[in-house]
């Protein structure tokens, strides 16, 4: 058998669980004593290999029941993408106009005459 074949274990001591424990995750989320296999995947990625905005993670949050219905009534429309991407395609909106926002920033306060002026007077008495 190749080396890249044999089976694994991950193994949870009683003193791994009671340490989890003791930092405050809960019974649920803590692995419980025992020996785990571990199936080595083909498909691991080295780090950097990996583009985030390609990576979908799963998490739980609460938002308005008013907002779920409008994005799921918007997914009933012929065509229309699922209502999770359409969350997901809103936020990618805000992220990308706060950064775009930023660079505008800085690029209006090098456009700014009376700025620059005052920056000039105060560097020049330093």
């Amino acid at each position: 058998m190749a080396e890249k074949d044999k089976e694994r274990f991950y193994i949870v001591t009683e003193a791994d669980y009671q340490e989890e424990l003791a930092k405050g995750f809960s019974e649920e989320e803590v692995m419980k004593p025992g020996k785990y296999r571990v199936i080595p995947s083909r498909f691991r990625r080295k780090p950097g290999e990996t583009d985030l905005k390609n990576c979908k993670v799963k998490v739980t949050m609460y938002i308005d029941a008013d907002v779920l219905e409008y994005f799921k009534k918007r997914a009933e429309h012929p065509n229309a993408a699922p209502y999770q991407t359409q969350i997901n395609n809103e936020l990618r909106k805000v992220m990308e106009s706060e950064t775009s926002n930023a660079v505008r920033g800085a690029e209006d306060i090098l456009n700014n005459t009376k700025f620059l002026k005052a920056l000039k007077e105060k560097l020049k008495a330093v």
